[in-house]
């Protein structure tokens, strides 16, 4: 192992490792790095470690989540592993073989684990690194679909996502407490992941079922994913939209899902698959990160070239600007895109932007439109000094994870 090698790796392991605190946990800075720049560091961390044969004690590649700080955490029952994933179809195929399987959505919220005995609901925690989660159990109770109670006996350990809709987060967008949250993934974690979130929050969030993770009630005999799914749909639990599916079948189920993206209630991060038939799936197995029995798909991006014909910096009602770059309109994804929102000053400045500038721009999700490079990187767009709106002097917020810009005569 070379010394530019070793630096490389503690580098890249660094940088994700950050990307997903954030992710999981603080989300007040916004994101570090777009899913795309993600995505190829961990590729590229990958190969690194498959060419030398080891990887650091914290690597992204073999932890899950990450751990959660605070002080009132728990552990789970067994591991909450995520999902391998993959772009390709044929990958899929290959995996679902002659077996049938549930096609479903990838929800793009909060995991979080409900656990009841004899019907009532003891608490419930986040995801965390697998092992050990947060506990939320007074956030949960305050969402407005989480069961307190349910018909059953026994112990029972509910899995899905904490969400908020598209609509849900428009809503909140308005209000003081939540126009400092970038996207509905964002909001949910901000709003989920805090002992002081107000009930006005929380009362926008919702639980989308999607797994039994654990149970000891004997009288429910539940031998496929589709059963499971209807069991706790009869407990009053809203459970993830799903479809039973074939070999013959999968592409064309793939590609209603993918043309309901658009204008589907929750925002989504991909589709899941997963082997129908629980006991043979279980004897699959799963390595130290996912389980063999599910995979996840994510649509290949769609990307286009944009032409940079300025800059709008976005001013809120607690003085924080947003730069957002304007380019001419270009077709992508099935709509007609004319602007990308660049999250904060340090992610404005590490593109170099400039008018004339050629940008690639794809849609994250197929939904939010992101820059995923500056191609030619003039540079020529500065911060403004002089706040848009009143006319008063801007400052620079920064710490070591970010740079933020603020009016702070606009401030409410």
């Amino acid at each position: 192992m070379t010394n530019q090698q070793k630096e490389r790796m503690q580098y890249l392991t660094d940088s994700l490792n950050e990307a997903r605190r954030l992710y999981y946990t603080d989300t007040d800075d916004g994101p570090i790095m777009t899913d795309r720049e993600y995505d190829l560091m961990l590729t590229e961390l990958s190969a690194l470690e498959a060419i030398l044969g080891m990887w650091l004690p914290n690597t992204p590649t073999q932890n899950v989540g990450f751990a959660p700080s605070y002080s009132d955490r728990a552990a789970h029952c067994c591991p909450i592993l995520s999902l391998k994933d993959t772009k390709s179809i044929d990958e899929l195929l290959h995996f679902l073989g002659q077996h049938g399987g549930v096609i479903s959505w990838k929800l793009d919220g909060i995991s979080m684990v409900l656990h009841y005995v004899n019907g009532k609901l003891i608490n419930a925690l986040t995801r965390g690194d697998g092992m050990i989660g947060q506990n939320i159990t007074n956030n949960a109770v305050r969402m407005r679909n989480v069961p307190l109670q349910i018909m059953s006996r026994g112990s029972l350990f509910v899995r899905g996502e904490g969400c908020l809709s598209i609509k849900e987060f428009e809503q909140i967008r308005k209000t003081k407490e939540g126009e400092k949250y970038a996207n509905p993934r964002s909001a949910a974690a901000g709003i989920i992941n805090t002992s002081t979130s107000p009930s006005v929050l929380l009362k926008h969030m919702s639980f989308v079922a999607h797994s039994i993770v654990s149970t000891d009630e004997k009288s429910v005999a539940i031998r496929a994913y589709s059963e499971q799914l209807s069991y706790l749909e009869n407990l009053d639990f809203k459970v993830v939209e799903h479809k039973k599916v074939l070999n013959f079948e999968l592409k064309r189920e793939i590609d209603a899902f993918t043309k309901q993206v658009q204008g589907y209630e929750f925002p989504v991060d991909g589709l899941v698959l997963r082997l129908n038939n629980l006991k043979y799936g279980d004897t699959l197995g799963a390595t130290a990160k996912h389980p063999k029995h599910s995979m996840a798909f994510k649509w290949p991006d769609e990307k286009k070239l944009a032409e940079v014909i300025g800059m709008k910096w976005s001013v809120s009602r607690t003085g924080l600007i947003t730069p957002v770059v304007l380019f001419k309109p270009i077709a992508l994804e099935g709509t007609i895109v004319k602007q990308a929102n660049l999250h904060n000053l340090k992610f404005f400045e590490g593109l170099d932007i400039g008018k004339g500038d050629t940008l690639r721009v794809y849609k994250a999700n197929k939904i939010v439109p992101e820059v995923e490079e500056n191609m030619t990187r003039s540079g020529t767009e500065k911060y403004p000094h002089i706040c848009p709106v009143c006319g008063g002097t801007t400052t620079v917020v920064e710490n070591e994870k970010t740079r933020k810009l603020y009016c702070y005569h606009c401030a409410k």
